[in-house]
């Protein structure tokens, strides 16, 4: 017997607002929870099960029976049950791989299936599955993503009764919107996901481009989450109501990974300058090897010519080549990134540069050389320096080149700021103060806390925790970094596993 007008209305009003409902839930395990619970809503199913293709194979994903008081998978829990195997003989898996539905109006009056299952589990916790309503889900590619199973209907006198042939149109309509539902909701994770992978792959080929700095995008990435899940847990103090969603972590965490993204166009013989000359040393040693020899053999010769002053020659031959000695010293001492160029040592550079020898064309430092060993501190001259503060202006380019989704909106503004200070003094916008959220103050401690910490830098060592957190706390007494934010960091002990 058809439904009558009035009912059929009833559903196909019921099934329109289910639809919308579909359609507005954004959290994929509460869609599915939906689907199952208004699918027996209609049918006025005791229990049920949602499957999802997975692997060839049909994984639960929602369990819910209404006498049991059994409702799983709701929260995103496993559901700890074997998956279903793609076999003709098990009613849900015909049911994927026929894409008919299937009522049973009896399980244990039925040949048509294997019901060993429910039959086992029957026994098992004294209940009775008798009818049984089974239909697929199937997407817009016409694709089977799923199984909705429904035990069990109740009548109006409380009795377990089959299925309504009647409600098989109104549970095939609901399975056809879950099931565009379902693939909406996935499409949108692989999006995600694929946004999410590029990013990775993104900041993998930056830090890859050398064997140091491997895991820079990495560690910030990991030190940023857990930091803003412990600004989260705070309870007291300034930052008791600081809260951090998923949402908002997520953004944290991608600004983390793309920080550095502008460093794809600074040279490698820029970036990862282990020493002030770099690979110009080994050129100057063999410069002042050869020099050395040149005032050999000028010395030789003015023995032959002027016998008579052997003995003042030899000895400025003696004078000369201790000087070289010296100049291949203090140029090895000052090549390190460990040395800091005072005055004297800037003195003794210049003496070195003026410095000459009779007959020897070749100077012992030229003004390139000069001006490289003439760094204060760290590796780097002006230009250089400028060449690597130019990947912020950089990334801010390739980022402004990607449409971020809205909850990935800030990003951009959060990662190209990650080296501006309180002050005003960081680059490459001058930001200050007011200027910076709490999301860029946490990447800029967290980069330099990281750049501090590393063991795998080829001009420097890495350092003790305690010690960078002193260096840091240096940059909160000059004005440059948040000094709550950094005794928060401190407290979070979030380093905990990934610096060693």
């Amino acid at each position: 017997m058809d439904l009558d007008y009035e009912s059929s209305s009833s559903y196909f009003n019921r099934l329109l607002e289910i639809g919308i409902a579909l359609t507005a839930e954004k959290d994929y395990n509460k869609l599915l929870e939906m689907i199952l619970t208004e699918a027996r809503n209609i049918t006025n199913a005791d229990g049920g099960t949602l499957y999802i293709c997975e692997n060839n194979q049909l994984r639960y994903k929602i369990m819910q029976n209404t006498s049991l008081n059994v409702f799983k998978g709701g929260a995103g829990e496993e559901i700890d049950i074997p998956p279903v195997e793609m076999v003709h003989s098990n009613v849900s898996a015909y049911t994927a791989l026929t894409r008919q539905t299937v009522n049973i109006p009896d399980v244990y009056n039925s040949k048509l299936f294997d019901f060993s299952g429910p039959k086992k589990f029957d026994q098992a916790v004294g209940y009775s599955t008798r009818s049984m309503l089974v239909t697929p889900l199937i997407n817009r590619e016409d694709k089977v993503i799923g199984v909705l199973q429904l035990i069990n209907s109740v009548s109006s006198s409380n009795k377990v009764v089959p299925f309504d042939e009647n409600l098989e149109s109104v549970v095939k309509s609901l399975a056809s919107q879950a099931g565009m539902a379902i693939a909406n909701m996935q499409y949108v994770e692989e999006i995600k996901q694929f946004f999410d992978s590029f990013v990775k792959v993104m900041a993998t080929a930056i830090d890859e481009r050398t064997p140091y700095n491997a895991s820079h995008s990495r560690n910030i990435a990991i030190l940023s989450e857990k930091f803003a899940v412990y600004l989260d847990s705070v309870k007291e103090g300034k930052y008791e109501n600081t809260h951090f969603d998923a949402t908002r972590i997520k953004q944290l965490v991608t600004a983390a990974w793309l920080h550095d993204v502008g460093k794809l166009a600074v040279p490698i013989s820029v970036l990862d300058k282990p020493t002030r000359l770099s690979d110009g040393y080994e050129c100057l040693m063999l410069r002042l090897e050869l020099i050395e020899s040149k005032i050999r053999a000028n010395y030789l010769e003015a023995c032959l010519n002027y016998p008579e002053k052997r003995e003042g020659l030899t000895q400025l031959w003696k004078d000369n080549l201790q000087y070289i000695h010296e100049v291949k010293e203090v140029v090895t001492r000052v090549n390190s990134p460990a040395t800091f160029v005072d005055d004297d040592i800037l003195r003794k550079l210049t003496e070195i540069k003026n410095k000459s020898f009779e007959g020897v064309e070749e100077p012992l430092l030229t003004d390139k050389e000069f001006e490289h060993l003439s760094i204060r501190k760290g590796t780097l001259t002006f230009e250089e320096r400028v060449i690597v503060e130019s990947h912020v202006s950089v990334a801010e380019r390739i980022l402004s080149k990607m449409e971020f989704p809205d909850y990935l909106k800030n990003v951009p503004y959060w990662a190209i700021r990650h080296h501006e200070f309180l002050d005003g003094s960081g680059y490459c916008k001058k930001c200050k103060d007011d200027e910076l959220p709490i999301e860029v103050r946490i990447l800029t401690i967290l980069d330099i806390f990281d750049a501090l910490t590393a063991k795998d830098r080829p001009y420097k060592a890495g350092m003790p925790v305690e010690k960078a957190i002193q260096i840091l706390g240096f940059m909160v007494k000059e004005g440059k970094l948040d000094g709550d934010l950094l005794e928060a960091f401190s407290l979070s002990k979030c380093w905990d596993g990934v610096v060693s």
